[in-house]
């Protein structure tokens, strides 16, 4: 089996058992407001008191500020915002899928079917809800007249971004049944990934001699290219490059790992 069925499989299963992910997908979607009077109304509220809250951080409390030629806005909350997320999108993805295959081993060891299809729902769902906090955004920028020609690319990138987020599922939810210490170290991960990325300030405030490591995270090219669309009406082709080249080793490795991995699940869980 090469490397290029190791991709292939998710996607194959997903065309395949198609009815079964959109299940899954729906089922994420609805336990996250399981029990609420608000049901699907949250996914428009959630978002949109993250948007109200960090405007009142940044514009009231902390005041800070950018520069239009250098970000292509001089509002810090628009900034930050358009990198915010495209960044939660990611993270939420990660977070939600290292649990997936623990939290549904009664599944997985009593019924057969396509365990890929776990970790791909979790990474549909959460970008779902968590787009739609980014839609809100680039809805209140279109008004604003932030729309140019290159926002037609916005769905692409999305998509390379969910096969790059989609590598890491595969690997942190099948690493997880072996190493149950996973999510923590997890955590502090993101933790350090999110403050060494360019989302809650400019690239330019990075000191020259830490540029380099700077250019090493992948996450540094895909919010670097969603700000240039949205923000700068431009498309940094050369960090699209590197953003389709991360997500396919992203997804190839994963995809890898967690075939490989498969036929231990029902042993270890």
């Amino acid at each position: 089996m090469n490397i290029v069925s190791y991709v292939a499989t998710p996607f194959v299963m997903a065309l395949k058992h198609k009815s079964l992910l959109k299940g899954f997908v729906m089922r994420e979607i609805r336990g996250r407001f399981a029990g609420s009077m608000g049901g699907f109304v949250w996914t428009f509220l959630s978002p949109l008191a993250t948007i109200v809250a960090y405007s009142f951080v940044f514009s009231m409390v902390l005041r800070m500020s950018v520069t239009v030629e250098e970000t292509g806005t001089d509002k810090f909350l628009i900034f930050f915002l358009t990198g915010y997320f495209p960044w939660i999108m990611f993270a939420d993805s990660l977070s939600k899928s290292v649990f997936i295959l623990l939290s549904e081993s009664s599944l997985i060891t009593k019924v057969v079917f396509p365990i890929e299809l776990l970790p791909v729902s979790t990474v549909i769902s959460t970008f779902i809800v968590n787009g739609t906090g980014y839609l809100i955004v680039l809805t209140y920028l279109l008004f604003k007249g932030f729309f140019n020609i290159y926002w037609f690319c916005i769905p692409i990138l999305i998509i390379m971004q969910a096969f790059f987020a989609l590598g890491f599922c595969f690997f942190l939810s099948a690493l997880n049944v072996f190493f149950r210490d996973t999510s923590e170290l997890l955590g502090i991960v993101m933790m350090l990934w999110f403050f060494s990325t360019p989302v809650i300030y400019p690239a330019s405030m990075i000191p020259e001699g830490m540029k380099a490591l700077i250019l090493m995270n992948p996450m540094f090219f895909f919010i670097d290219t969603f700000r240039s669309i949205v923000l700068m009406n431009q498309i940094d082709f050369v960090s699209f490059f590197y953003m389709c080249v991360f997500a396919i080793i992203s997804l190839a490795f994963g995809s890898w790992f967690f075939v490989k991995s498969r036929p231990a699940f029902g042993d270890v869980l």
